[in-house]
C-alpha cells in the first residue's frame, strides 16, 4: 500500500532546446500544484524542463508512489503532438527530426497512463494542444497532425485535454493559461466531482477565449460521484468515493440532458448526436440534434466541412416574443461583469443590447431575450429565470448600485456582477436604495 493517499505529478516542459520555448508552463505548474494541495493531495511532486531520461525516471518514481494511492493524478503542461496514430508528450531535449525518432525521443501517452495503473482512481491532465513544431521538417507524406493532439480513451482513466481534438489551446496574455487557471480554480471545489471537474473546466474556458478553445474530456471510470474535497471543513483528508448524504449527482431530468448534449456538441459526430437523441428522444435540445445530424450529412455530401450549433436562435425568443410585466427599479441598461456585453432590462425580461458566444449557447444576437419573469422579491432582491443556463437568477443590490447575480446552475452556481450603466427611473432605483439601507 502506499504511503500516500492522494499522489500528483506536476510536469512544466518550457525550456526546449531545438523548438520553441514555452513561457507558461513552468508557472501553470507552479499553480497546479498549490491547487492539489488545497485539494487534499499529500504527495506533490513538480517536475520542470525533463528530458527524456528525466522523464522516464520522473514517471517510473511516480509509479512506486501511485500504486496503492486512493487517487493519482498527473497534470503536464509543454509541447505535445500527435504521431503514428497516438499522441506523445516532448521531453525538453527531443529533436525529432523524423515521426519515425517519437519512440525514442518522446513519452507516449499510454506510458503516461500506465504510471498510474496501481490507483484506485486515474486522471491525466494535458495542457499540451499546440502547433506540433517539428512537422515542419518532416519528410513530405508524414501521418501527423500539425496542430493539437487526438482524442484517445484510456481505460479507467479521465484524461482531461486542454481542447478539442485537432485544436490548439491558447497560452493566453497573463502569467497563466485560461485552462490551467480555470483547473486551478475548480480544483478544489467543494462538493464537485471529479466526473464533473472536465466539464466545468471546460465551461470556463470557453467563456474566458469567447468559445475559441473547447477542452475535451474523456472519461472512462466510475459513475460512483467520487469528491476530492466535501462541504465543510476537514473533509479533505478522506476520498468519498460514495455519494454523500446529499449527493451533486442527485441529478433532475434537465441535467442529465444538459449532460449528455454537452457530451454530444464535444465529440460532433453522427454517432454522437444519434446517441444522443436515442438516450433522450423528447430532450430539450431534440430538435438541434436532429438539425445538426442533417447538416453533417450535408457536409459529408457536399465534400465541406459543416460548423455545428449548440443552440440556434429558436431556443432563445426574441424580445418581441416575451410579454413584458411590470416596471422595477431595476429597469434599465447593465452590463455583465465577467464578459463586459450589455444587457437591457425592460419589464420582467432582459435581452441582448451585444452578441456574444454562451458556454452552452453559441451566438447569441441582439434582441435576443436571456432572462425573463423578473419578480422582486424585497427591497434590493429580484429573481428570475436564466434561459441559457435554465436556472433560477437571483439578484442582489450593493450598496454601489451595482446586482450581485447567482444562478443555480447546475453541478454549480454561475456568479457575476451586473453593473449599471443606466437606469429607466433612477428616482424608483434611489428609493429602493434607502428602503434597502433601513
Amino acid at each position: 500500500m502506499a504511503e500516500a493517499k492522494r499522489v500528483a505529478l506536476i510536469i512544466g516542459n518550457g525550456k526546449y532546446e531545438h523548438t520553441s520555448i514555452l513561457a507558461n508552463p513552468a508557472r501553470d505548474a507552479q499553480l497546479l500544484a498549490q491547487a492539489a494541495d488545497r485539494a487534499g493531495f499529500d504527495d506533490i511532486t513538480i517536475a520542470r524542463d525533463l528530458s527524456v531520461e528525466g522523464f522516464r525516471t520522473a514517471l517510473r518514481d511516480f509509479r512506486k508512489k501511485a500504486n496503492g494511492a486512493d487517487i493519482a493524478m498527473i497534470y503536464y503542461a509543454g509541447h505535445g503532438i500527435e504521431g503514428q496514430g497516438q499522441n506523445w508528450l516532448i521531453p525538453t531535449d527531443a529533436e525529432l527530426n523524423d515521426n519515425f525518432d517519437l519512440p525514442y525521443e518522446a513519452i507516449a501517452l499510454d506510458r503516461v497512463t500506465e504510471s498510474l495503473s496501481g490507483a484506485q482512481v486515474r486522471m491525466v491532465v494535458l495542457d499540451a494542444c499546440r502547433n506540433n513544431p517539428f512537422a515542419r521538417s518532416w519528410k513530405s507524406g508524414t501521418r501527423a497532425v500539425s496542430r493539437g493532439l487526438i482524442g484517445i480513451e484510456a481505460d479507467d482513466v479521465l484524461v482531461i485535454y486542454a481542447a478539442a481534438p485537432g485544436q490548439t489551446a491558447a497560452d493566453g496574455d497573463g502569467d497563466n493559461s485560461p485552462f490551467a487557471t480555470a483547473l486551478a480554480k475548480r480544483l478544489p471545489q467543494a462538493d464537485l466531482p471529479i466526473q464533473l471537474l472536465g466539464g466545468s473546466v471546460r465551461d470556463d474556458v470557453l467563456i474566458a477565449t469567447g468559445g475559441s478553445q473547447r477542452p475535451f474530456v474523456s472519461a472512462s471510470i466510475t459513475g460512483t460521484p467520487i469528491y476530492l474535497v466535501g462541504d465543510g471543513p476537514g473533509n479533505q483528508a478522506e476520498t468519498q468515493i460514495a455519494p454523500p448524504s446529499n449527493p451533486v449527482l442527485a441529478l433532475d431530468e434537465f441535467a442529465l440532458d444538459a449532460l449528455a448534449w454537452q457530451g454530444a456538441l464535444s465529440a460532433g459526430s453522427l454517432a454522437a448526436y444519434a446517441n444522443y437523441l436515442e438516450q433522450f428522444p423528447g430532450g430539450k435540445f431534440a430538435r438541434l440534434a436532429s438539425e445538426n445530424m442533417a447538416s453533417l450529412r450535408q457536409g459529408e455530401k457536399d465534400g465541406a466541412a459543416t460548423a455545428y450549433t449548440g443552440m440556434v436562435k429558436g431556443f432563445l425568443p426574441d424580445r418581441y416574443a416575451v410579454a413584458q410585466g411590470e416596471s422595477l427599479p431595476i429597469d434599465g441598461i447593465w452590463t455583465i461583469s465577467s464578459i463586459k456585453k450589455r444587457i437591457r432590462i425592460e419589464k420582467g425580461r432582459a435581452y441582448a443590447l451585444d452578441g456574444w458566444t454562451h458556454a452552452i449557447v453559441f451566438n447569441i444576437l441582439p434582441d435576443m431575450v436571456v432572462l425573463q419573469n423578473f419578480k422582486r422579491n424585497g427591497p434590493g432582491r429580484y429573481e428570475a429565470e436564466d434561459l441559457p443556463l435554465v436556472a433560477k437568477s437571483e439578484m442582489k443590490l450593493r450598496a454601489d448600485g451595482n446586482l450581485d447575480v447567482k444562478i443555480k446552475s447546475f453541478p454549480f452556481a454561475t456568479t457575476y456582477t451586473l453593473i449599471r450603466e443606466t437606469l429607466d427611473d433612477p428616482e424608483a432605483m434611489a428609493a429602493e436604495q434607502a428602503i434597502q439601507g433601513q
